[in-house]
């Protein structure tokens, strides 16, 4: 009986640690912030290649109505 309350204490007490030592690893972790590169791809596919066509049309468009 008192030997299953003391493993029971332990396996309590083991797990309050492990879980404080997961709490402190992320509340000290860096945050780190996701940034988007603006870098076309090597290969452009040719949909993505007529839609840019097209915004380089109409931009131009807008331009000579100037």
């Amino acid at each position: 009986m008192w030997g299953a309350i003391v493993v029971l204490c332990l396996l309590g007490a083991a797990g309050a640690l492990g879980i404080r030592a997961l709490l402190d690893s992320v509340g000290s972790a860096k945050h780190m912030r996701y940034e988007p590169v603006d870098v076309p791809p090597a290969e452009v596919s040719p949909r993505h290649e007529r839609e840019r066509e097209e915004y380089q049309r109409r931009e131009r468009e807008v331009e000579k109505e100037r």
